[in-house]
């Protein structure tokens, strides 16, 4: 279990006039989330030409540890926020990493 990798995908949907704002709090929200333990790294997506979307990108060292983080704090506020900054609800979607990631140098 402990080389089994789970990524996450979410898409947001900034209202319009708010994406910076959202932008903003995606950036503080993702350095938080990058701290929590399991967590192996975080990327903020922004499409160039509909400034209104962003990818959350995650991936973490085991899908029992995601599960278990799902109710955490940083989670709770991104809810919060929802209301007022989202035009749409989450899309989340998850995947196993079944391919390893090959460098080449």
């Amino acid at each position: 279990m402990t080389n089994l990798k789970v990524r996450i995908l979410t898409h947001l949907t900034a209202r319009p006039e708010r994406e910076q704002e959202l932008k903003n709090f995606l950036v503080q929200f993702i350095e938080d989330r990058c701290q929590q333990v399991g967590c192996c790294r975080c990327e903020l997506l922004h499409q160039l030409i509909d400034t209104t979307q962003f990818i959350l990108v995650e991936e973490w060292d085991a899908e029992a540890r995601l599960r278990s983080d799902l109710d955490s704090q940083l989670l709770a506020r991104l809810g919060e926020v929802a209301v007022d900054l989202f035009i749409e609800p989450l899309q989340v979607y998850w995947y196993d990493v079944t391919v390893p990631q090959f460098r080449t140098e």
